[in-house]
Protein backbone atom coordinates (compact mmCIF):
# COMPACT_ATOMS: atom_id res chain seq x y z
CA UNK A 1 0.00 0.00 0.00
CA UNK A 2 1.29 3.51 -1.23
CA UNK A 3 1.11 5.79 2.00
CA UNK A 4 2.23 9.76 1.66
CA UNK A 5 5.05 10.47 3.43
CA UNK A 6 4.66 13.69 6.59
CA UNK A 7 7.34 15.87 6.73
CA UNK A 8 9.60 15.88 10.40
CA UNK A 9 8.85 18.65 12.77
CA UNK A 10 11.57 20.39 11.84
CA UNK A 11 13.97 22.12 14.71
CA UNK A 12 12.29 23.18 17.72
CA UNK A 13 12.31 27.34 18.57
CA UNK A 14 11.60 28.44 21.89
CA UNK A 15 8.88 31.29 22.25
CA UNK A 16 9.20 35.05 22.38
CA UNK A 17 8.37 35.56 25.89
CA UNK A 18 9.11 33.64 29.02
CA UNK A 19 6.95 31.02 30.12
CA UNK A 20 5.82 30.49 33.48
CA UNK A 21 6.87 27.69 36.10
CA UNK A 22 4.87 24.42 35.30
CA UNK A 23 3.90 25.09 31.38
CA UNK A 24 2.05 22.23 29.47
CA UNK A 25 1.92 21.23 26.14
CA UNK A 26 -1.40 19.40 26.68
CA UNK A 27 -1.14 17.23 23.34
CA UNK A 28 2.16 16.01 21.74
CA UNK A 29 2.87 12.66 20.41
CA UNK A 30 5.51 10.05 20.47
CA UNK A 31 6.32 8.12 17.19
CA UNK A 32 9.17 4.90 17.32
CA UNK A 33 11.84 4.46 17.53
CA UNK A 34 9.94 1.99 14.98
CA UNK A 35 11.96 -1.11 15.38
CA UNK A 36 11.06 -0.93 19.21
CA UNK A 37 7.64 0.68 18.58
CA UNK A 38 6.00 -0.74 15.16
CA UNK A 39 3.42 1.34 13.32
CA UNK A 40 -0.25 -0.16 12.97
CA UNK A 41 -1.21 -1.59 9.59
CA UNK A 42 -3.20 -0.42 7.91
CA UNK A 43 -2.35 3.30 8.35
CA UNK A 44 -3.16 5.79 5.68
CA UNK A 45 0.82 7.66 5.93
CA UNK A 46 3.76 7.61 6.98
CA UNK A 47 4.61 9.49 9.95
CA UNK A 48 8.06 10.83 11.13
CA UNK A 49 9.99 8.47 13.66
CA UNK A 50 9.64 11.24 16.97
CA UNK A 51 10.69 9.40 19.67
CA UNK A 52 10.85 10.42 23.32
CA UNK A 53 14.46 12.13 23.18
CA UNK A 54 13.38 14.31 20.66
CA UNK A 55 9.90 15.07 22.42
CA UNK A 56 12.33 15.86 25.42
CA UNK A 57 14.72 18.09 23.37
CA UNK A 58 11.32 20.52 22.14
CA UNK A 59 10.08 20.50 25.51
CA UNK A 60 13.45 21.82 26.92
CA UNK A 61 13.82 24.16 23.73
CA UNK A 62 10.16 25.67 24.85
CA UNK A 63 10.80 25.96 28.07
CA UNK A 64 7.46 23.16 28.70
CA UNK A 65 8.16 21.37 32.28
CA UNK A 66 4.84 19.25 31.55
CA UNK A 67 3.30 17.83 28.55
CA UNK A 68 0.34 15.30 27.96
CA UNK A 69 1.19 12.50 25.46
CA UNK A 70 -1.66 11.67 22.93
CA UNK A 71 -1.75 7.92 21.82
CA UNK A 72 -1.23 8.62 17.96
CA UNK A 73 -3.43 6.22 15.59
CA UNK A 74 -0.74 5.52 13.12
CA UNK A 75 0.52 3.50 16.60
CA UNK A 76 -2.88 1.72 16.36
CA UNK A 77 -4.17 0.02 20.22
CA UNK A 78 -0.72 -1.07 21.38
CA UNK A 79 -0.55 1.84 23.72
CA UNK A 80 3.34 0.70 24.65
CA UNK A 81 4.87 3.76 23.61
CA UNK A 82 2.82 6.26 24.90
CA UNK A 83 2.86 4.23 28.49
CA UNK A 84 6.73 4.08 28.48
CA UNK A 85 7.19 7.55 27.53
CA UNK A 86 4.53 9.13 30.66
CA UNK A 87 6.21 6.45 32.46
CA UNK A 88 9.54 7.65 31.97
CA UNK A 89 8.68 11.57 32.20
CA UNK A 90 7.56 10.68 35.76
CA UNK A 91 4.82 13.07 37.16
CA UNK A 92 5.77 15.34 34.64
CA UNK A 93 3.30 14.01 32.42
CA UNK A 94 0.04 12.28 31.67
CA UNK A 95 -1.65 10.33 28.63
CA UNK A 96 -4.55 9.58 26.59
CA UNK A 97 -5.47 6.76 25.09
CA UNK A 98 -7.43 4.75 21.98
CA UNK A 99 -8.95 2.34 23.54
CA UNK A 100 -11.89 -0.28 22.51
CA UNK A 101 -15.05 0.02 23.86
CA UNK A 102 -14.73 -3.98 25.17
CA UNK A 103 -11.67 -2.71 27.76
CA UNK A 104 -12.24 -3.94 30.98
CA UNK A 105 -12.55 -2.04 34.08
CA UNK A 106 -9.18 -3.26 35.58
CA UNK A 107 -7.39 -2.37 32.44
CA UNK A 108 -8.86 0.91 32.94
CA UNK A 109 -7.76 1.27 36.59
CA UNK A 110 -3.93 -0.19 35.26
CA UNK A 111 -3.69 2.91 32.91
CA UNK A 112 -5.19 4.99 35.33
CA UNK A 113 -2.22 3.97 37.40
CA UNK A 114 -0.02 4.50 34.33
CA UNK A 115 -0.70 7.89 33.98
CA UNK A 116 -3.70 7.77 31.39
CA UNK A 117 -6.24 10.60 32.36
CA UNK A 118 -8.47 10.77 28.86
CA UNK A 119 -9.94 8.07 26.00
CA UNK A 120 -9.67 9.52 22.30
CA UNK A 121 -13.04 8.97 20.95
CA UNK A 122 -11.90 7.83 17.26
CA UNK A 123 -12.46 4.99 14.54
CA UNK A 124 -8.92 5.12 14.08
CA UNK A 125 -6.88 1.74 13.57
CA UNK A 126 -8.96 -0.98 15.80
CA UNK A 127 -10.81 1.49 17.93
CA UNK A 128 -14.82 1.27 17.98
CA UNK A 129 -15.14 5.09 19.77
CA UNK A 130 -16.60 6.80 17.13
CA UNK A 131 -18.13 10.41 18.23
CA UNK A 132 -21.92 9.81 18.21
CA UNK A 133 -24.84 10.30 21.34
CA UNK A 134 -24.32 6.31 22.53
CA UNK A 135 -20.39 6.23 22.85
CA UNK A 136 -19.99 9.69 24.45
CA UNK A 137 -22.90 9.01 27.30
CA UNK A 138 -21.24 5.31 28.06
CA UNK A 139 -17.40 6.39 27.70
CA UNK A 140 -18.20 9.31 30.10
CA UNK A 141 -20.24 7.13 32.61
CA UNK A 142 -17.15 4.48 32.64
CA UNK A 143 -14.19 6.59 33.26
CA UNK A 144 -16.25 9.49 35.11
CA UNK A 145 -14.79 7.61 38.28
CA UNK A 146 -11.54 8.20 36.86
CA UNK A 147 -11.47 11.37 36.99
CA UNK A 148 -10.67 11.25 32.89
CA UNK A 149 -12.01 12.91 30.30
CA UNK A 150 -13.03 12.51 26.84
CA UNK A 151 -11.00 13.69 23.64
CA UNK A 152 -12.76 14.88 20.91
CA UNK A 153 -12.20 16.54 17.58
CA UNK A 154 -15.56 17.71 16.30
CA UNK A 155 -15.38 17.36 12.32
CA UNK A 156 -18.10 19.47 11.32
CA UNK A 157 -20.86 21.90 12.68
CA UNK A 158 -23.61 18.84 13.58
CA UNK A 159 -20.92 17.72 15.27
CA UNK A 160 -20.25 20.17 17.33
CA UNK A 161 -23.85 21.05 18.25
CA UNK A 162 -24.43 17.30 19.44
CA UNK A 163 -21.57 17.79 21.69
CA UNK A 164 -23.09 21.28 22.95
CA UNK A 165 -26.36 19.92 23.40
CA UNK A 166 -24.90 16.40 25.78
CA UNK A 167 -22.71 18.26 27.29
CA UNK A 168 -24.53 19.16 30.44
CA UNK A 169 -25.69 15.43 30.53
CA UNK A 170 -21.95 13.85 30.59
CA UNK A 171 -21.05 12.38 33.67
CA UNK A 172 -17.04 13.52 32.36
CA UNK A 173 -15.94 16.27 30.92
CA UNK A 174 -15.22 16.76 26.95
CA UNK A 175 -11.80 18.21 25.37
CA UNK A 176 -12.02 19.85 21.87
CA UNK A 177 -8.63 19.53 20.20
CA UNK A 178 -7.37 21.82 17.61
CA UNK A 179 -9.89 24.57 18.03
CA UNK A 180 -12.55 22.43 17.35
CA UNK A 181 -11.96 24.35 13.99
CA UNK A 182 -13.37 22.00 11.95
CA UNK A 183 -16.99 23.04 13.25
CA UNK A 184 -16.94 26.77 12.26
CA UNK A 185 -13.98 27.38 10.31
CA UNK A 186 -14.25 26.23 6.67
CA UNK A 187 -12.90 26.83 3.41
CA UNK A 188 -10.62 30.04 5.38
CA UNK A 189 -14.19 31.53 6.57
CA UNK A 190 -15.76 32.03 10.08
CA UNK A 191 -19.20 29.93 10.16
CA UNK A 192 -20.74 32.06 12.67
CA UNK A 193 -23.13 29.81 13.88
CA UNK A 194 -20.83 27.55 14.36
CA UNK A 195 -18.50 29.85 16.40
CA UNK A 196 -21.68 30.50 18.25
CA UNK A 197 -22.34 27.27 19.16
CA UNK A 198 -18.41 26.73 20.26
CA UNK A 199 -19.25 29.74 22.63
CA UNK A 200 -21.85 28.29 24.19
CA UNK A 201 -20.54 24.67 24.54
CA UNK A 202 -17.69 26.44 26.53
CA UNK A 203 -20.08 28.23 28.79
CA UNK A 204 -21.37 24.79 29.86
CA UNK A 205 -18.41 24.34 31.74
CA UNK A 206 -18.40 21.11 30.91
CA UNK A 207 -16.08 21.33 28.03
CA UNK A 208 -12.26 22.84 27.54
CA UNK A 209 -10.79 24.10 24.12
CA UNK A 210 -6.88 23.03 23.11
CA UNK A 211 -5.31 26.45 21.23
CA UNK A 212 -3.73 23.91 18.67
CA UNK A 213 -3.55 22.57 15.71
CA UNK A 214 -4.22 26.09 14.20
CA UNK A 215 -2.08 24.60 10.40
CA UNK A 216 -4.99 22.19 10.67
CA UNK A 217 -7.73 24.80 10.41
CA UNK A 218 -7.43 25.69 6.73
CA UNK A 219 -6.00 29.62 7.78
CA UNK A 220 -2.54 29.00 5.86
CA UNK A 221 0.76 29.61 7.71
CA UNK A 222 1.92 31.63 10.98
CA UNK A 223 0.16 33.32 12.40
CA UNK A 224 -2.78 32.26 11.68
CA UNK A 225 -4.26 35.92 11.71
CA UNK A 226 -7.72 34.81 10.47
CA UNK A 227 -7.78 32.96 13.14
CA UNK A 228 -6.64 35.28 16.05
CA UNK A 229 -9.35 37.74 14.64
CA UNK A 230 -11.82 35.73 15.46
CA UNK A 231 -11.07 33.88 18.47
CA UNK A 232 -9.21 36.44 20.58
CA UNK A 233 -12.76 37.43 22.40
CA UNK A 234 -13.67 34.35 23.06
CA UNK A 235 -10.58 33.11 24.32
CA UNK A 236 -10.59 36.07 27.32
CA UNK A 237 -14.57 34.97 27.82
CA UNK A 238 -13.68 30.89 28.38
CA UNK A 239 -9.87 31.73 29.98
CA UNK A 240 -10.25 29.00 32.72
CA UNK A 241 -11.21 26.33 29.96
CA UNK A 242 -8.56 26.93 27.61
CA UNK A 243 -5.20 24.40 27.06
CA UNK A 244 -2.82 24.96 24.80
CA UNK A 245 -1.09 22.15 22.76
CA UNK A 246 1.81 22.05 20.03
CA UNK A 247 0.65 19.25 18.05
CA UNK A 248 3.85 17.88 17.62
CA UNK A 249 5.20 16.41 15.80
CA UNK A 250 2.36 18.05 13.45
CA UNK A 251 1.40 14.11 12.05
CA UNK A 252 -0.61 14.14 8.97
CA UNK A 253 1.80 17.27 7.87
CA UNK A 254 2.25 17.30 4.33
CA UNK A 255 2.80 20.93 3.26
CA UNK A 256 5.82 22.39 4.11
CA UNK A 257 4.09 26.20 3.47
CA UNK A 258 2.07 25.08 6.41
CA UNK A 259 4.67 23.70 8.80
CA UNK A 260 4.95 25.48 12.25
CA UNK A 261 8.20 26.51 13.67
CA UNK A 262 7.19 25.46 17.75
CA UNK A 263 7.95 28.84 18.92
CA UNK A 264 5.20 30.56 16.54
CA UNK A 265 2.21 28.20 18.60
CA UNK A 266 3.16 29.55 21.67
CA UNK A 267 3.52 32.95 20.71
CA UNK A 268 0.22 32.40 18.99
CA UNK A 269 -0.81 33.11 22.77
CA UNK A 270 0.42 36.60 22.41
CA UNK A 271 -1.53 37.38 19.55
CA UNK A 272 -4.51 36.52 21.63
CA UNK A 273 -4.16 39.31 23.77
CA UNK A 274 -3.24 37.48 26.47
CA UNK A 275 -0.79 38.58 29.59
CA UNK A 276 1.76 37.08 31.51
CA UNK A 277 -1.50 36.23 34.07
CA UNK A 278 -3.78 35.12 31.46
CA UNK A 279 -0.58 32.92 29.84
CA UNK A 280 -0.13 31.63 33.01
CA UNK A 281 -3.87 30.52 33.42
CA UNK A 282 -3.59 28.91 30.13
CA UNK A 283 -0.25 26.82 30.35
CA UNK A 284 -0.51 25.62 33.95
CA UNK A 285 -3.02 26.37 36.07
CA UNK A 286 -5.83 24.99 33.70
CA UNK A 287 -3.44 22.04 32.83
CA UNK A 288 -3.06 21.02 36.48
CA UNK A 289 -7.03 21.13 37.34
CA UNK A 290 -7.80 18.99 34.55
CA UNK A 291 -5.16 16.73 34.59
CA UNK A 292 -4.24 16.52 38.37
CA UNK A 293 0.02 18.00 37.87
CA UNK A 294 1.09 18.84 41.46
CA UNK A 295 0.45 22.92 41.17
CA UNK A 296 3.54 24.68 40.61
CA UNK A 297 4.54 27.47 43.06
Amino acid sequence: MSREVCLPPGDPTPAAFPLPAGSCDCHAHVLGPFTRYPLADPRPYEPPEAPLAHLQAMLATMGLERVVVAHVSAHGLDLSVTLDAVAELGDRARGTALLRSDVGNARLDDLHAGGIRGVRLSMAYGADTPLDEAHLLGWAERVAPLGWHLAVWPQDLAQLRMLERLAPRLAAPLVLDHLAAHGWFADGRVQHDGLAVLDGLLATRRAWLKLSGMYRAGAGPAPWQPLVKTLAALVRRHLHRMLWASDWPYVGLHDAAVRPRSGDLLDWLQRLGLDAAARRQVLVRNPETLYGFTPAP
